[in-house]
C-alpha cells in the first residue's frame, strides 16, 4: 500500500508541469502567428505600396511643366475704352466683369472644340501619346476621343474666382516651352471665341431690331392705306374737322333762326298777316328750319355709316392707330440704329492680367510631399485595420 501511494504522488506534479509546459507553447505560438500577421499587414498595407510609390516617383513618374495664366472678361462701353490697357482698365473699375461670358469660356476652354484646336495647331495630344514610362500619365495613340478630353481635362484646368471675376488657367506639359505656347494659344483662341460671341449676341440684337422694324412698317403702312381708302369713301379729308364745320354751320343757322323769328314777330306787330314781308319772312323761316333739319340730320345718328357723327368716330379711330402704328415705326427705326451701333463695337473683351510663364522647373510631381502624405495616410490604414481585426478576436475570445 505505501509503494502505490508513493507513485501516485510522485506522477501528479509531472502532469501539472507538462499542462503548463503546452499552455507556454502555446502562448507563444500564439504570439508568434500574431506577429506574423502584423508583418504580413505591415506588408502589405504599408511596406509594398511605399516601396512600390518609391520605385515610381524615383523612376517612373514624369517631370510635368506648368504655365499660368490670369484672365478676365470685362465689358466695354466704347471704342475709347479699347485703347485703355488691359490693367489700367481692370484697375479702374469702370467696366464691370461679365460673370456669365466668363463663364461661358471657362467651359469652353475645357472642351472638346478646344482640344481639337490645340490638336491641328500644336499637335497637343501627340505630346502626350506612347510614352509608356509613366503609367498614370500615359495616353495610348489609339485613345478614343473621350479618353483624349479626359486626359485634357486632367491637365489643363480653369478655376473662376467669384471675388475678383478673375480666370486662373493652367495648363501642364512634359515641356515647360511646349506648356507657355499651349496656353498662349488657348489664350489667343479664347479671345476670339469672346469676340464672336459677344459680335454674335449684337448681330441677333440686329436681326431682331430688323424683324421688328419690317413688322412695324408693314403695320404702319396697312394704317395708312386704311385711312386713306376711309377718306376716298366718305370723301372727307379730316372727318373730325369736318364735323366741326358742320357744327358751325348749324350753329350759325340757328342763330338766323332766332333772328328770323324775332323779325317775324316784329313785322307782325306792324302788319297785317298777309302782308308780302311777313310772307317773305315766314318763307325765310321755314327754308332755315328745313336746311336746320338737314345739317342735323346729316351730323347727328345714333346708326348709319354716312351720318358725320359716326363717320368722325370712326376717322378718329383710325387716326388713332395710325398714329400708334407711326410711332411704333419710329421706335423700331432708332432701336434698330441703336444696335447697328452696339454691333460695330467690341462689347466683350479678354483682358490678360497675367501673363503665360515659362517654368524653371517641374511644379509636378511633388515627390517628397507625396510620399510623405502616402506614408501619413497608409499608416492611419494600417492602424484603423489592427484596431478592427484586435476587436473581432476580443469578441470571438
Amino acid at each position: 500500500m505505501s509503494d502505490t501511494s508513493s507513485t501516485s504522488s510522485t506522477s501528479a506534479p509531472a502532469h501539472s508541469n507538462e499542462a503548463a509546459t503546452d499552455l507556454l507553447l502555446q502562448d507563444i505560438q500564439a504570439e508568434d502567428a500574431q506577429r506574423r500577421r502584423q508583418r504580413r499587414l505591415l506588408w502589405g498595407i504599408v511596406i509594398i505600396p511605399m516601396l512600390l510609390a518609391i520605385v515610381y516617383y524615383a523612376l517612373l513618374a514624369d517631370s510635368r511643366y506648368v504655365s499660368q495664366a490670369q484672365v478676365a472678361v470685362r465689358q466695354t462701353n466704347g471704342q475709347a475704352s479699347q485703347d485703355v490697357p488691359g490693367l489700367a482698365m481692370l484697375l479702374t473699375g469702370g467696366n464691370s466683369t461679365s460673370r456669365e461670358e466668363t463663364l461661358y469660356l471657362r467651359e469652353y476652354i475645357r472642351s472638346q472644340d478646344m482640344l481639337d484646336a490645340l490638336n491641328a495647331q500644336l499637335h497637343w495630344t501627340a505630346h502626350f501619346s506612347g510614352r509608356w514610362r509613366d503609367p498614370l500619365y500615359w495616353l495610348s495613340d489609339n485613345a478614343t476621343t473621350e479618353d483624349q478630353l479626359a486626359f485634357y481635362q486632367r491637365l489643363v484646368n480653369a478655376r473662376f474666382d467669384e471675388e475678383t471675376g478673375l480666370l486662373t488657367i493652367t495648363v501642364e506639359a512634359l515641356d515647360p516651352e511646349f506648356a507657355q505656347s499651349s496656353l498662349a494659344f488657348i489664350l489667343k483662341t479664347s479671345e476670339a471665341f469672346v469676340n464672336e460671341l459677344s459680335h454674335r449676341m449684337a448681330r441677333e440684337q440686329v436681326k431682331f431690331a430688323e424683324d421688328e422694324l419690317a413688322q412695324a412698317q408693314r403695320d404702319y403702312e396697312t394704317r395708312r392705306d386704311v385711312i386713306l381708302q376711309f377718306q376716298r369713301q366718305n370723301q372727307f379729308l379730316d372727318a373730325t374737322e369736318a364735323a366741326k364745320n358742320r357744327a358751325t354751320i348749324i350753329g350759325e343757322l340757328e342763330s338766323h333762326l332766332v333772328t328770323a323769328h324775332a323779325e317775324l314777330k316784329a313785322l307782325r306787330a306792324r302788319l297785317t298777316p298777309n302782308a308780302p314781308a311777313v310772307r317773305s319772312k315766314e318763307t325765310e323761316i321755314r327754308a332755315l328750319e328745313q336746311q336746320l333739319a338737314v345739317e342735323n340730320k346729316r351730323l347727328l345718328s345714333d346708326q348709319g355709316e354716312n351720318k358725320l357723327n359716326v363717320v368722325a368716330a370712326q376717322f378718329r379711330k383710325l387716326e388713332v392707330d395710325g398714329k400708334i402704328a407711326e410711332e411704333t415705326y419710329k421706335l423700331a427705326v432708332v432701336a434698330l440704329q441703336n444696335a447697328r451701333i452696339e454691333s460695330s463695337k467690341k462689347i466683350r473683351s479678354l483682358v490678360t492680367v497675367v501673363s503665360p510663364n515659362l517654368p524653371d522647373e517641374a511644379l509636378y510631381p511633388r515627390r517628397v510631399y507625396n510620399l510623405f502624405t502616402l506614408l501619413i495616410v497608409l499608416l492611419l490604414v494600417y492602424g484603423i485595420t489592427r484596431f478592427i481585426i484586435a476587436s473581432i478576436e476580443d469578441h470571438r475570445d
